[in-house]
């Protein structure tokens, strides 16, 4: 009797320690379960940002885009409160209060058209005797003119270069000076510059020959 009435107290003791002994088990599953999930959130967080940004950006500045024959353009963007530009400090319309802080600012390229006085020069022998199979151009300076406009009523910066001879002047048309300049073929070229991101650009070449009788 009296180890019948003992039994039923150690079964349940030995479910109570049954119970303890799973009880820190039970935990580090609960814990391996709750790591699991953040890493795989944190993983998919990641492959999110990693897409969005490889994504091209359609607000980015400073970018040169294909333009008309003859020009090229950086597309600039309207500043954000407090941001200083780099670049287009020349364009007043940039820091208008027209446009939308961070979108591109729309522009038009100029147009320019290069022409020089003469397209042929004959040069003199030098020491040699006046020739007689030809006439010398007596004056070697020609005049180098630009034909331009600006839809957008942007100020014009213009710059020239040439491959032979100098440059005179500045502005829509200048002296291109081919003293000393010996027989061949030049080129003459010019920019012309909107300040808000768009170029135009032209040339011309002129052709410098020496009289027939010249040795």
């Amino acid at each position: 009797m009296t180890s019948q009435s003992h039994q039923p107290a150690t079964t349940a003791l030995s479910k109570q320690s049954n119970h303890k002994e799973f009880l820190p088990l039970r935990k580090i599953f609960i814990t391996s379960i709750v790591v699991c999930l953040v890493l795989v959130s944190l993983g998919s967080a990641s492959i999110r940002n990693s897409k969005a940004n490889n994504k091209p950006n359609k607000k980015e500045s400073n970018t040169i885009v294909q333009s008309a024959p003859g020009t090229r353009c950086t597309r600039l963007s309207y500043p954000k409160k407090g941001e200083e530009p780099g670049f287009g400090r020349r364009c007043t319309r940039l820091f208008s209060r027209t446009g939308k802080p961070g979108t591109i600012m729309p522009n038009t390229p100029p147009t320019v058209e290069l022409k020089a006085s003469t397209d042929n020069l004959i040069l003199d022998c030098g020491n040699i005797p006046r020739p007689t199979s030809c006439k010398p151009d007596a004056c070697k300076l020609l005049i180098l003119s630009t034909k331009s406009s600006d839809a957008d009523g942007d100020q014009l910066l213009y710059t020239f270069t040439t491959t032979g001879g100098r440059i005179r002047g500045d502005g829509s048309a200048v002296i291109w000076d081919l003293n000393g300049a010996q027989p061949g073929t030049y080129t003459a070229s010019a920019e012309v510059d909107d300040g808000c991101g768009c170029i135009a650009f032209s040339s011309t070449s002129i052709t410098l020959q020496a009289c027939g009788d010249c040795q």
